[in-house]
């Protein structure tokens, strides 16, 4: 096999396309994992795992790694509006907070360690080709050919307008940031603050600090300044609890911001190249189980890539048996995410849903495990 030549590349370095490379490296093949960060660096993530994460962890011989790495335990979640509803419930199982910069850094070396090519700091920039001729893909680093290529480059990208991706159509009006901050204690709970026109979640990760991480329409952070200091300073400054939080919270790293959030289904499958991760679909943050979505596609995706590059399944069957294994996994889940998030930016909305919960928990408890999977627990 030429030098530049793979079974597989996987364009994405975050949970899922580390996770992909891994159990694809670990079964024999010559995987390409391209990152187009220097790592390790923050990105903007909620930083919860939730429970249903360590079996996949396992799965994947991380999961002794992750917990060294001294994520935080979190059994309890806290949601509350600006007027002054609450609903506190257990989760079902014990979650960890674990920052990106640590996780992407672990996942990466261990991907390395399976067998995978590992490049960080390595931008895709064209990508062509088939099932059945093979793929090539242009990028800074030179050009790559691969039997198969997987996309894990995350919300979206420069790859998203080369495939002509149709979610690219969609303007959406959210924003999110996310920074750590110190100088709070809230041990063991993941908070989410309703305020109109968006949420912010709060919870501890590794070291004691505390991950901020919030999404909001356009249109609040144009009346705050433009300005993520201007939001907690203004928005967060007229909800109680925010406003005590803050009070409190010091910032220590600087702000990761994206725009055009959608929490659209992109699509599992773009022509002949299968999506994992969040390039697939989006599960909106309030729900919690982003990144065991990520892992549990990626790890779906190996499996398919598997039996079709050992020549068990031909390119059609590839075709039909992932998409269709996607949508069973996780059509559900987006669904029911996209309908609380949109529910929970509208303040009556999300203060008549959350004075619901606190009434009937067993109503929480259900919100819960159906943004999940139980199988993976």
């Amino acid at each position: 096999m030429a030098a530049n030549a793979y079974d597989v590349i996987v364009i994405g370095g975050g949970p899922a396309g580390c996770g992909a490379a891994i159990a694809l490296a670990r079964r024999g093949f010559r995987v390409l994992l391209l990152e187009k960060a220097r790592l390790p660096v923050h990105k903007l993530c909620g930083e919860f795992l939730s429970v249903e994460v360590m079996a996949l962890f396992e799965r994947l011989g991380v999961a002794g790694a992750v917990r060294r790495a001294g994520p935080h335990r979190i059994d309890e979640t806290l949601v509350t509006t600006a007027d002054g509803a609450a609903f506190r419930s257990p989760l079902p199982g014990t979650g960890l907070g674990l920052s990106r910069r640590t996780l992407d850094r672990l996942l990466f070396a261990h991907a390395a360690a399976a067998g995978a090519d590992t490049r960080d700091g390595v931008t895709a920039r064209a990508l062509t080709g088939s099932l059945a001729s093979g793929f090539s893909v242009t990028t800074t680093a030179g050009t790559f050919t691969a039997r198969l290529v997987l996309g894990a480059w995350g919300r979206r990208g420069r790859l998203d307008r080369t495939l002509g991706r149709r979610f690219l159509a969609e303007k959406t009006p959210f924003v999110a940031f996310k920074a750590h901050f110190e100088g709070l204690e809230i041990p063991g709970v993941v908070e989410l603050h309703a305020f109109a026109g968006g949420y912010c979640g709060l919870s501890h990760v590794e070291d004691g600090r505390v991950n901020v991480c919030w999404i909001t329409h356009r249109d609040r952070l144009r009346e705050a300044g433009g300005r993520p200091e201007g939001m907690i300073a203004r928005t967060f400054g007229e909800h109680a609890a925010l406003a005590r939080r803050f009070g409190r919270l010091r910032r220590v790293t600087d702000f990761c911001a994206v725009a055009q959030i959608s929490f659209a289904v992109k699509g599992p499958m773009e022509g002949d190249v299968p999506m994992i991760g969040d390039t697939a679909g989006m599960i909106a943050p309030l729900c919690g189980d982003g990144m065991a979505m990520a892992l549990h596609s990626a790890e779906m995706a190996a499996a398919h890539a598997d039996a079709f590059l050992r020549g068990r399944a031909d390119a059609e069957a590839f075709r039909r048996g992932y998409p269709r294994a996607w949508r069973d996994a996780f059509a559900g889940r987006l669904r029911l995410g996209r309908w609380m998030h949109h529910g929970y930016v509208r303040p009556l909305a999300a203060s008549l849903a959350v004075r619901a919960l606190a009434g009937m928990p067993a109503l929480g408890r259900w919100l819960i495990r159906h943004t999940r999977d139980a199988a993976q627990t």
